[in-house]
């Protein structure tokens, strides 16, 4: 969202901030978020990122012995990847 909202024009960050600052939602709203965050990108560079952050908490990881403790770990890094949002 953050992303949408900074790639937005007015009219859009109007969207937004009559949405999460001033809590006015109305039917379509959501379809119109999604919509907004697609077009601008958001979605997919949300995603990159993140991956990027899985990599590194990989990476992190790397150095320890593979006990269940890690394991856990690594299975927490691709649940939050594998979700869709």
């Amino acid at each position: 969202m953050v992303l949408a909202f900074e790639r937005g024009d007015d009219e859009e960050k109007a969207f937004w901030r009559r949405c999460l600052e001033d809590l006015e939602q109305q039917d379509g709203d959501l379809d119109h978020a999604m919509a907004l965050m697609r077009r601008h990108g958001a979605l997919d560079d949300a995603m990159a990122e993140a991956r990027g952050f899985g990599a590194a908490a990989r990476a992190a990881l790397a150095a320890f012995p593979y006990v269940p403790f890690k394991a856990a770990l690594l299975e927490a890094v691709d649940f939050c990847l594998d979700r869709l949002y």
